[in-house]
Formats: structure tokens, C-alpha cells, sequence
């Protein structure tokens, strides 16, 4: 019966994940996005860890979605419907691709690797365990994704000033 549900859950999540990114609409997206968040919190009460499962829905589904709607909504997107569907960047697409696969292999080898125990910390939920498992053996993993996180951010800032600037 669990696993029935995880796998329900995790069918979900990736539907509304793809769903969230295809649409048009921003606000629709927001709300494929809220879906996933549930979704995500629903799993993380599967597997014990209530307390994740809390932050997850007011942090993500409350916080920050609440945040990208107000982004969004002041945001004049009426121009970005007129943008081709599919643009030219195959190169950039490639690179962002390889990082991803090569993050996953790195997160992958982490997780199955005899020194690295997932199950342990995340079996109880708690904060102490989390952090312990994200600063223990799993610390390499955690700081490529930060790297990759901060990478994005800066790259999204990039192409704003570039895209407000005229060039």
C-alpha cells in the first residue's frame, strides 16, 4: 500500500513538475507548482520525516510560491507569449545537460557508495540527522548543488540586466 502511494505520488509530482514548465500561463504554472510541493511534502510523510514534510508545505508551498505569484503578477508578461517556442540555444542546452547528468552521477555514487547511509538519517525526519547526513558524507554533493544553484541565479541575473539594458 505504500509503495503504491509513493509511486502515485512520484507519478504525480513528475506530471505536475513537466506541467509546471510547458505552460503558457504563469499563474497556471504556479499552480502546477503548488501541486508538486504537496506532492513532494506527501513523500517526505511516506518516509517518516514529518518535520520536512512541515517546512516543505509552509516554506515552498506557502513562502516562496506566494513570492514567485507576486513576481509574476507584477511582472508584465505580455511580450514573452510572442517569444518563439523553441529558441536556438542547443549549445547552452547541452552544457546545462551534461552539468546535470554529471550532478546526478556525482549524487548517485554518494548515496550508493558503503560509506553514505541515506536511510539512517532521513528515518526519523530529524533536523539533527538531516544535517548530519548533509554535512557527513553527503557534504561534496550538497556543495555541488549549492554551486549549481548559485550558478543559475547568477546566470538568470546575467540575462535580466542584458535583457532590460536593450542588447
Amino acid at each position: 500500500m505504500q509503495v503504491a502511494a509513493f509511486y502515485a505520488m512520484a507519478g504525480i509530482s513528475v506530471l505536475s513538475a513537466l506541467l509546471a514548465v510547458t505552460r503558457r500561463n504563469p499563474v497556471h504554472s504556479m499552480l502546477w507548482l503548488l501541486v508538486l510541493f504537496v506532492q513532494v511534502a506527501g513523500i517526505f510523510l511516506l518516509l517518516g520525516a514529518e518535520f520536512l514534510a512541515a517546512v516543505q508545505v509552509i516554506v515552498y508551498a506557502g513562502a516562496i510560491l506566494v513570492f514567485y505569484l507576486f513576481v509574476v503578477m507584477l511582472l508584465n508578461l505580455a511580450d514573452e507569449a510572442s517569444l518563439p517556442r523553441f529558441a536556438p540555444h542547443w549549445p547552452l542546452a547541452a552544457v546545462a545537460g551534461g552539468a546535470c547528468a554529471a550532478l546526478a552521477w556525482l549524487v548517485h555514487d554518494a548515496v550508493f557508495s558503503p560509506a553514505g547511509d541515506a536511510a539512517g538519517a532521513f528515518s526519523q525526519g530529524s533536523p539533527h540527522g538531516i544535517g548530519m547526513a548533509l554535512f557527513g558524507p553527503f557534504l561534496l554533493p550538497f556543495e555541488v548543488v549549492s554551486l549549481l544553484l548559485l550558478v543559475a541565479i547568477v546566470g538568470a541575473i546575467v540575462l535580466m540586466r542584458r535583457k532590460g539594458s536593450g542588447s
